[in-house]
């Protein structure tokens, strides 16, 4: 995964955030990791669960938001790189890039 899609990802989550945790002190930090199993998408991140006891949410709930503004992408910023995203166990957003991300590294390199 090069470096400006995992930024775009973590910005694209961040900016989803943004409505979630209006008028509360939560800062969430968002982070991406990579799974040990393929299975488990190219990317993941727990940040709905890192918030959930804060904003008293359930953290599914909070996951599925993010996901849809994830693969919404109003403003192309993503440039399609996601191509699919779930929930998985009691919150984790699993991120599977598109094969045109993965081609975008070998373009790169």
């Amino acid at each position: 995964m090069l470096v400006a899609q995992k930024r775009a990802i973590v910005d694209r989550i961040t900016a989803a955030l943004v409505p979630i945790v209006e008028g509360s002190a939560v800062v969430p930090v968002v982070t991406l990791e990579r799974p040990k199993h393929a299975t488990h998408g190219d990317v993941s991140c727990n940040v709905a669960m890192q918030i959930a006891r804060s904003l008293k949410q359930n953290p599914r709930a909070i996951a599925q938001k993010i996901i849809d503004a994830l693969l919404a992408d109003t403003d192309g910023a993503l440039d399609g790189a996601v191509e699919r995203a779930e929930i998985a166990g009691p919150g984790f957003i699993n991120v599977f890039l598109s094969s045109k991300a993965r081609q975008a590294v070998v373009a790169t390199i």
